[in-house]
């Protein structure tokens, strides 16, 4: 790859010029040939450009967002990116639920299920739905993020023997959700 040092005239250069694009990437200019596009859009490419609409139009409101835009400005900046290319990397990547620790749930009250959840970005909020055999809704709630874990304490008693599902769901800024199912028996 070959680096040049662009004079002041040409430093702020940026747009298409023949078959040729600059592009300003941080404190350095980017030249690419221009891409080629086909009339013809397949399928699967629109659902692709659909998605990225929609990323772009997140990342609009978010920088315009006064609540929203210094975290990801923070952020963009240690990571040498561009805040609207950081926002727009944000909505297409969703969060995951890595690991559902139960090893501190017995089925009492006040027991703890501990949860690690990751996102390209943050993780917003987890959500712990504790469901019985025939998959009713025993028990849900918000997990509380306690010492760099998402923590959900247990406000419903089940009996020993019992075999309960333990779904935990991270959700990130722009509201994708991740989740986790882990079938747990209660000792």
């Amino acid at each position: 790859m070959a680096k040049l040092t662009l004079n002041s005239a040409l430093n702020g250069i940026r747009g298409r010029i023949d078959n040729w694009v600059y592009r300003k990437c941080g404190d350095r200019v980017i030249l690419s040939r221009r891409p080629e596009s086909s009339s013809v859009v397949s399928a699967a490419q629109a659902v692709v450009r659909e998605r990225f609409k929609a990323a772009a139009a997140y990342a609009r409101m978010a920088l315009a967002d006064p609540l929203r835009l210094p975290p990801y400005q923070a952020t963009a900046k240690t990571r040498g990116m561009s805040v609207f290319a950081f926002v727009v990397g944000d909505y297409l990547n969703p969060p995951v639920v890595q690991v559902i620790d139960a090893a501190g749930y017995r089925g009492r009250v006040g027991d703890l299920i501990k949860v690690n959840a990751s996102d390209d970005f943050e993780v917003a909020a987890v959500s712990v739905v504790l469901r019985d055999a025939s998959a009713t809704v025993l028990e849900q709630g918000p997990a509380a993020l306690v010492e760099g874990a998402w923590t959900y304490v247990a406000t419903g008693a089940v009996v020993a023997g019992d075999t309960v599902t333990i779904e935990a769901t991270a959700t990130d800024r722009p509201g994708h959700t991740g989740s986790l199912v882990l079938p747990w028996l209660i000792a």
